[in-house]
C-alpha cells in the first residue's frame, strides 16, 4: 500500500510540474465591458451575485476560522489523509506575513490599494466529499505604487494537501525593471517553487544591470534548492540566470531554504524599485511596452492555476479573475484606466489580512 501511494504522488508530483511550466491556451474573451463602474475600487461584474453561504459552507467556514492556523494539527478537516497527514496546515502563512510587513515598511507613504474586482477579493467554496469535504478558499491582495504599476498576491489554501501563495510585482511602463515573480505551490506529492527576476530583455546590457547584482544570492540558495527540472522552451525568454526553480520534498525544506530565498529576492528587488529612474526614450518605452504585453499575455494563456480555479470556482470566475486582476493590463490598457506611471484611481484602505466573506 506504501508502494502503490508512494508511486500515485510521484505521479501527481510529475503532472502538476507539468502544468506548473506548461498550463492551457484558452481564448482572452474578456474586455473592459465585462464590468461595471470601471473607476470605483472594486468592481462588480455586471453578472455577479453573492448567493447566501449553505448550513454547510458556514460550519466549515466556523471551524476553520476557530483552528490554530499554522499548527501541524490544525487544519485536519481540509486534508487528504492519504497524502501529507502531518503537513503543516497553512505553509504559506508566515511568507505573506512577512511579505505584507516587508512591503509596508519598505514602500511606505507611497503605497495604495491596487483596485480588486469585487468577487475576487475573496473566494470560498466545498471541495472534496464525505470524509474528505473541506473548505477551500482563495484571498486576493493588491496595491500600487507610482513606480509599481500593481503588486498582488493570491493566497490559496484548499487544506493541507492544496496550497498555494503567487506574489508578483509588475513594474510600470515608463521603467525598465524586471518582473518578481514568486510561485509557491504544495500538492499531495510535494511542492513547487518558482521565484525570478524574469528580465524584460535578454541583452547583456540587462542582465548586467539586472541579474549580476543577484548572482551572489542566487548562489546562495540554489546550494540548497537544485534545479526542478527542464522546462519549455518558448518560456525561456521570461526567464533570468538567477530563476529559481526547484521540488523540494520535506515541509521544513520550504520553512528554511525557500522561505530565506523568498525573503532575500523581495528586497534584492525592492532595492531596485529605490533605485530605478523613469525611462524617457519613446523608442525604448516602446519596447518595454511590447515586452511587458508579451510577457502579460503569455502568462495569462499558460496559467497554471486555471485548472484549479476551474474545479473549485468554475470556468467564468476563472477567467474574470485571470484577465480581471491577476493579468489586467491588456484590459486596463484598452478600457483607456491605465497611463504608465500614474496611479489607478481606488480609495479602498490598505489591507494585508484575510477578509471574512
Amino acid at each position: 500500500v506504501k508502494m502503490v501511494r508512494a508511486m500515485l504522488s510521484a505521479m501527481a508530483l510529475s503532472s502538476a510540474a507539468h502544468a506548473f511550466q506548461l498550463g492551457s491556451p484558452v481564448p482572452h474573451g474578456l474586455t473592459s465591458s465585462s464590468f461595471s463602474a470601471p473607476n470605483s475600487c472594486f468592481l462588480r461584474p455586471a453578472s455577479s451575485f453573492r448567493p447566501m453561504a449553505s448550513p454547510r459552507l458556514r460550519s466549515l467556514r466556523m471551524a476553520d476560522e476557530n483552528r490554530a492556523v499554522g499548527s501541524r494539527d490544525s487544519g485536519r478537516h481540509m486534508e487528504d489523509t492519504s497524502e501529507r497527514s502531518d503537513a503543516v496546515s497553512d505553509i504559506y502563512r508566515p511568507f505573506w506575513e512577512w511579505a505584507a510587513k516587508t512591503i509596508k515598511e519598505r514602500l511606505g507613504d507611497e503605497l495604495v490599494s491596487y483596485p480588486i474586482p469585487d468577487g475576487y477579493l475573496r473566494k470560498e467554496a466545498i471541495v472534496g466529499k464525505g470524509k474528505r469535504e473541506s473548505l477551500a478558499w482563495t484571498q486576493s491582495y493588491g496595491y500600487q505604487t507610482k513606480k509599481l504599476r500593481q503588486v498582488r498576491a493570491a493566497h490559496v489554501n484548499g487544506g493541507a494537501s492544496l496550497q498555494v501563495l503567487n506574489l508578483v510585482f509588475f513594474p510600470h511602463m515608463n521603467y525598465d525593471l524586471p518582473f518578481l515573480g514568486l510561485d509557491l505551490v504544495t500538492l499531495p506529492g510535494g511542492h513547487l517553487i518558482a521565484i525570478d527576476m524574469q528580465p524584460l530583455f535578454q541583452t547583456e546590457e540587462y542582465k548586467k544591470k539586472y541579474a549580476e547584482p543577484c548572482m551572489d544570492m542566487y548562489q546562495k540558495h540554489v546550494k540548497n534548492l537544485p534545479w526542478g527540472g527542464d522546462f519549455p522552451e518558448e518560456a525561456k525568454q521570461y526567464f533570468s540566470p538567477v530563476f529559481l526553480w526547484t521540488r523540494p520534498q520535506e515541509d521544513k525544506q520550504v520553512e528554511t531554504y525557500v522561505f530565506d530565498a523568498f525573503k532575500d529576492y523581495i528586497n534584492k528587488y525592492l532595492d531596485f524599485v529605490e533605485a530605478a529612474q523613469p525611462e524617457t526614450d519613446p523608442q525604448h518605452l516602446a519596447r518595454i511596452r511590447e515586452r511587458q504585453l508579451s510577457y502579460l499575455q503569455y502568462r495569462a494563456e499558460k496559467d497554471p492555476a486555471r485548472g484549479m480555479f476551474t474545479r473549485m470556482y468554475g470556468p467564468e470566475w476563472t477567467e474574470r479573475y485571470i484577465h480581471g486582476f491577476l493579468f489586467d493590463l491588456e484590459e486596463k490598457i484598452e478600457s483607456g484606466e491605465y497611463k504608465p506611471g500614474e496611479l489607478l484611481p481606488c480609495s479602498a484602505p490598505l489591507n494585508f489580512r484575510p477578509t471574512p466573506l
